[in-house]
């Protein structure tokens, strides 16, 4: 979002003005732009973004440990990052990657052990300071805009790291420089237009829900996206957009799931952009 001259909020990428949708059960305001469909929140304070990801604990979930034990792992962790692995081999070519918020670091730790050559960067000190000597790859501490490196990179990756982000625009045009001539950045993101967020929408708006709009996880998450406001979002960076889907997570691909992939409904956006040669 960004302020007008009447302090009303903008979308970021067109300037339209934001519509307010309401309030979610800690009362953060929610705005969507109709034209660009994603949705979004006031940007958590930089402090309490350090805090939150700075806290060990952050990372002691989601199947993961405290101990960055990649064989502790739960099965569905590295079920889901072998997804990720496959789609940036049949997406992409080169053999340097930089994982952008790398958390755990077992993305660019198996993409090694595929002949990668790895990099990754985080905000939590917990990961910068420990993965390394675990991983036996670099983490650079930092924002991507902050950090300053002496390379570039045949791929970039953000996994579940753009809608966390303060200015996504900003985001990706550092990620365009740090590319290779023809490289390649994948995101993915969870999908405001999927299934799933329209009927808890739905609930929401009509207060069906004990805690309306929860499902966007807003102030963890300060945006949520579309394929749409994706590919918006790649035009105004100066990339090209060379595939895009919506998935379901790998502990998730039914045949029903798969149903809502085929019509964009899934859970996920998954999105490659192309530094143009």
């Amino acid at each position: 979002m960004t302020p007008n001259s009447k302090h009303e909020p903008q979308c970021f990428l067109c300037a339209r003005s934001l519509r307010r949708v309401g309030a979610d059960f800690t009362g953060k305001q929610i705005y969507k732009c109709d034209h660009c469909e994603y949705v979004a929140t006031p940007i958590s304070t930089a402090a309490e973004t350090i805090a939150l990801y700075d806290d060990p604990e952050y990372f002691d979930g989601w199947g993961c440990n405290l101990e960055f034990d990649y064989d502790r792992f739960e099965p569905s962790v590295h079920r889901q990052v072998q997804d990720y692995l496959d789609f940036i081999g049949r997406h992409t070519q080169g053999k340097s990657l930089l994982d952008v918020g790398t958390g755990s670091g077992l993305l660019p730790h198996l993409a090694r052990a595929n002949g990668f050559e790895v990099e990754g960067t985080d905000l939590s000190k917990h990961v910068s300071e420990n993965v390394p000597e675990k991983a036996g790859f670099p983490i650079h501490h930092g924002t991507i805009e902050e950090i300053q490196f002496t390379r570039k990179y045949d791929v970039i990756t953000m996994l579940h790291v753009l809608e966390h982000t303060s200015n996504p625009l900003s985001t990706l045009k550092r990620c365009k420089e740090l590319l290779n001539e023809g490289g390649y950045i994948v995101v993915v993101v969870p999908n405001y237009q999927s299934l799933d967020s329209r009927i808890k929408d739905f609930l929401s708006a009509f207060k069906l829900k004990s805690r309306p709009y929860k499902h966007l996880a807003l102030g963890h998450h300060n945006y949520v996206f579309s394929i749409n406001s994706l590919e918006i979002l790649g035009e105004k960076s100066g990339l090209q957009t060379i595939h895009r889907q919506t998935q379901q997570p790998a502990w998730r691909a039914g045949w029903w799931h798969r149903f809502l992939e085929r019509y964009g409904l899934a859970t996920w956006c998954w999105i490659v952009y192309r530094k143009a040669t």
